[in-house]
């Protein structure tokens, strides 16, 4: 008999749904949206692939080089049309430079989140940018497949468990492969995410987005914009709830409050995230990070070799500490908040408006400093007050 990772415990990585050869496997949301596989026993002959493939069921094995080394990164080309410092995009291009593929998280025409397949710079920026929500994998580990057995290039990136479920899917290491895990706090649902849409579409006389940013991609910055005809506009208070949940740890799977992955030692060959906290610690950072900086963590020898072959490219190593002291998530995983369950079923409720589950939450950040963050943002301060914070900051660590 077929057995599969508890609901508590799937990632909903889709590696058991890639490897079904029998089509006796769908993914199907469960009540809180989020995707489950689902075995048609008629179909189903019992040879075990989906259970092999499972990094759950059947843990994955990561070769160790030590610890990490860790980098401030940005790339020239692409820092200010990033959420970062457009680290992933340096990436990208390399491999695209060799006639490879790249792998990443896009949204269509719906706003449904779903990994694809590049070939040309072109196309590189429905991939940019931060996306929280779970991306839908579909048949992507097939092509990567395909494409590794004809010997191109592939650039993969994705959450850790995207990644573990990839490897584990694929069975063997490929030399043409290069994997890279996003630094995750952990995923909401696609059904949340659309269910979050339909109400904020209420505030624009019923329209609804045809695009979203999480965050901005000319500089650090955390405002979310809606696109209404292809021209976005900030949101904040309630109109933002989704990312005010987000960041309040409400609205994850429940795997993701006990993430393996959520540490110093990673799955990828090389792990991205913001670099929070830089040249706070021991040693300054005497350059602008007011248009984002990347952290990028090599955890192996294929991961340092592409590193140095990033063309047009700032980095400078760090120490791990560093890039550890204000990144939780690659120390532990996020904690559960304890109204979690009953705020993603107030999500999901569509008679429930954002003001109606806001005023039940409290989950709209009303302090003196998100008070501060809003209106410095909304007059174009944000990098003001972002320099002099950090020039604070940076002074105080050093007494």
């Amino acid at each position: 008999m077929i057995e599969l990772a508890s609901v508590e415990n799937c990632t909903g990585c889709q590696a058991c749904y890639n490897a079904c050869t029998h089509q006796a496997l769908s993914m199907k949301p469960d009540e809180e949206g989020f995707v489950q596989p689902v075995i048609n026993n008629d179909k189903c002959i019992e040879c075990h692939a989906c259970e092999r493939a499972c990094p759950v069921i059947s843990p994955i094995r990561v070769e160790r080089y030590g610890s990490p080394k860790a980098y401030a990164v940005w790339s020239n080309p692409d820092r200010t049309v990033s959420s970062s410092g457009g680290a992933f995009s340096a990436f990208a291009r390399l491999f695209l430079s060799k006639n490879g593929v790249v792998f990443g998280a896009a949204f269509d025409e719906n706003l449904h989140l779903h990994h694809m397949e590049i070939d040309n710079c072109e196309d590189l920026q429905a991939l940019r940018g931060s996306k929280y929500v779970q991306s839908d994998i579909g048949e992507t580990y097939k092509s990567v497949k395909n494409h590794l057995k004809h010997g191109r290039y592939v650039l993969f990136c994705g959450t850790p468990c995207q990644i573990a479920g990839l490897k584990g899917f694929l069975h063997k290491n490929y030399d043409n492969l290069l994997l890279l895990d996003l630094v995750c706090h952990g995923v909401p649902s696609d059904n949340l995410w659309q269910s979050y849409i339909s109400k904020l579409s209420s505030y624009f006389a019923g329209i609804r987005p045809d695009g979203y940013e999480f965050r901005r991609r000319n500089g650090w910055g955390f405002a979310p914009s809606v696109s209404l005809g292809g021209k976005f506009h900030m949101i904040f208070g309630v109109k933002s709830l989704y990312m005010e949940a987000f960041d309040k740890n409400a609205l994850f799977r429940k795997c993701c409050y006990h993430c393996q992955y959520a540490g110093p030692h990673r799955v990828g060959d090389c792990s991205l995230a913001d670099f929070w906290g830089l040249g706070r610690q021991r040693i300054p950072f005497k350059h602008d990070m007011t248009k984002g900086v990347s952290l990028v963590l090599v955890n192996n020898e294929k991961g340092a070799k592409v590193l140095s072959e990033l063309k047009d490219c700032f980095i400078e190593e760090r120490p791990l500490e560093e890039a550890l002291a204000q990144n939780a998530n690659l120390n532990h995983p996020s904690i559960m908040n304890s109204q979690r369950d009953d705020i993603i079923k107030a999500f999901l409720d569509p008679l429930l408006s954002l003001e109606k589950i806001d005023k039940k939450f409290h989950l709209v950040d009303r302090s003196l400093k998100a008070i501060v963050k809003e209106y410095a943002t909304r007059w174009h301060l944000f990098e003001t007050v972002k320099q002099v914070y950090s020039f604070i900051m940076t002074y105080k660590n050093r007494i």
